[in-house]
């Protein structure tokens, strides 16, 4: 607010230096006298007038942009919330115990009979493991659009729970190969 303030100082200057010497009133530091808001200098009053009419109007506005970010921060919580409920819906009752406990899951291709362990990440969070539970490669492939991670991971869940889609998903992947960390048998596996 102090650099508002001085930027309406300057712009007030600047009115001053161009005003007829018979309109100028006090000094620019009285600006907040009441002299000064007095209609005795009939430009300097119209001026001060418009000064806090633009200063009201700014902190206004503030205020709404302050609103509306928090709403919009709200509304995008409501929504990662319902697609939680959703994600844990879909889950079997193991899922959900391992999705608790570490964040993914793991899942049976239909069609193929491979082991899928799926993760809370962005981006290529599908991960297609060997027997062993070693991690074989990555998959990337999720829905176009903004929506969150959780309705990410449910849309891949039942497109690999399903025969037909299973192989769709698989044709428009992108394969990444495994990352350093992803070498060993991960601890949660549960073999068959």
């Amino acid at each position: 607010m102090a650099m508002l303030h001085t930027v309406w100082r300057s712009i007030y200057q600047q009115i001053l230096r161009s005003a007829p010497a018979a309109d100028v009133g006090p000094a620019v530091g009285d600006i907040s006298s009441e002299s000064a808001r007095s209609d005795v200098y009939g430009r300097r009053s119209g001026f001060l007038v418009f000064y806090e009419s633009i200063k009201a109007y700014l902190l206004q506005t503030q205020r709404k942009n302050a609103q509306a970010w928090q709403d919009a921060l709200q509304r995008e919580r409501r929504a990662k919330r319902r697609s939680l409920c959703l994600l844990l819906r879909l889950l079997n009752g193991e899922q959900r115990l391992e999705f608790r406990r570490t964040r993914q899951f793991h899942v049976i291709g239909a069609s193929t009979g491979v082991r899928y362990r799926i993760r809370v990440d962005p981006f290529s969070n599908i991960d297609v493991l060997y027997p062993n539970g070693t991690v074989k490669h990555h998959l990337c492939v999720h829905p176009t659009g903004e929506i969150t991670v959780y309705d990410k991971m449910a849309a891949q869940l039942l497109y690999l729970q399903d025969p037909c889609t299973e192989i769709r998903l698989l044709q428009m992947a992108n394969v990444l190969p495994p990352r350093a960390g992803h070498y060993l048998p991960c601890s949660s596996v549960t073999r068959h």
